[in-house]
């Protein structure tokens, strides 16, 4: 059985994209017969079936640079050297550019390490951090990023778009292994009795819903205009944003007149997050990254939701033709209205939005398991024995 050391840099496990993957594989692996240890912040919750090891204090939860973060990592990097020299596993894989750096500083020069890239480390820096945009940083920070892309054995890509993002050297050891999702439980399931009513839903009018983290970034605050576009229009409709942090965004919501439109929920289990989704008419994913992927696509196929999204290559790759998109540029006002036409497209066409939901469940099924992508691993594993 083939020994494993998962190094994680982050509050494993925190209901977010990162960590659902982290999860996935982990249980996966282990069900195709892989010792999994999870080496990661002290933070975060346990898990039942995997093995765990915590260390470095770091509260915050939801993605982003922190200035804690460096010292929470230094502890972790004391912690997986000891680790690989009580117990030396037969590799390290290692998640973001932060666990890849530590592995690459522990682990003895005949130890493969598998790098399992979600996205750049520069640019994800620069859109949550206006401090890594100039330029003496952003050089900086893009130079340690390919120094640990090209000293990485292998990289793990869960989207082919990914690729470009990679240096010659990096391409060469790269490998698309694809995204999953848990298409047993992300079914399409009709909404639990008075759940709408619960969540201050009313039964009568079309529900849009989003799951994931509420930050500029993933697309909020033009989720929001959006709606209220829609309200301008007199479009009758409503919204359940689930996800934390929440911060100032239920305030920003009523200001803009949406108290009675806007529903926020705050976290989500990651294991309830299907009897939410299927309170839903209409899911949507307005990330605006220009990095990383967007697992919520994912989760959306598989309940069988039509959805509308941003027209990003990540996006492309996952949906294929099964979502309304919209054009995204630099105008945030367009941006919003693109969404919101989006939206009003497929409000006033059910029959056309429960073909796409259809289209999206059998898509789901045909190439986004789970088993695929750590088969896919498994492989890449047993070629660097």
């Amino acid at each position: 059985m083939r020994r494993v050391l998962l190094v994680a840099p982050t509050p494993f496990f925190s209901d977010r994209g990162c960590h659902i993957r982290i999860y996935e594989e982990a249980r996966w692996l282990s069900r195709l017969g892989v010792n999994i240890t999870i080496l990661t912040y002290r933070a975060g919750k346990d898990l039942p079936g995997l093995e765990i090891r915590r260390a470095g204090q770091y509260q915050k939860l939801e993605a982003g640079p922190s200035l804690r973060k460096p010292f929470a990592d230094w502890s972790l990097f004391f912690r997986l050297r000891s680790q690989l020299k009580k117990d030396p596993p037969d590799l390290i894989h290692c998640h973001l550019h932060e666990g890849a750096f530590l592995g690459l500083l522990a682990k003895k020069e005949n130890l493969p390490l598998v790098f399992d890239y979600q996205g750049s480390l520069s640019r994800e820096l620069s859109e949550h951090q206006p401090l890594f945009r100039p330029w003496p940083i952003s050089a900086f920070t893009r130079g340690l990023e390919s120094r640990i892309n090209s000293r990485s054995d292998r990289i793990l890509l869960n989207c082919a778009s990914l690729m470009s993002e990679l240096g010659m050297e990096a391409k060469g050891k790269a490998a698309v292994i694809g995204d999953g999702v848990d298409t047993e439980r992300f079914a399409p399931i009709p909404p639990e009795p008075g759940m709408k009513q619960k969540m201050g839903l009313d039964p009568d009018l079309p529900t849009v819903v989003y799951l994931g983290l509420l930050n500029r970034y993933q697309g909020v605050e033009l989720l929001l205009r959006s709606a209220q576009i829609l309200m301008e229009r007199k479009r009758k409709t409503q919204f359940l944003i689930m996800g934390y942090p929440l911060g100032e965004y239920p305030a920003r919501a009523a200001k803009m007149g949406l108290e009675k439109t806007v529903r926020f929920t705050g976290r989500v289990d990651y294991f309830q997050a299907e009897k939410f989704l299927a309170l839903g008419d209409l899911a949507i994913a307005p990330k605006i990254a220009s990095s990383e992927g967007n697992g919520k696509i994912l989760n959306y196929l598989s309940m069988g939701l039509p959805m509308v999204c941003f027209d990003r290559p990540v996006d492309r790759e996952l949906a294929g033709d099964c979502a309304e998109y919209a054009g995204l540029g630099l105008d945030s006002e367009k941006n919003a209205l693109g969404l919101a036409v989006a939206m009003e497209r497929l409000l006033e066409d059910p029959a056309r939005g429960k073909e796409l939901g259809k289209k999206g469940r059998e898509r789901a099924l045909e190439k986004f398991s789970w088993e695929k992508v750590a088969r896919k691993i498994l492989e890449i594993y047993q070629g660097l024995s």
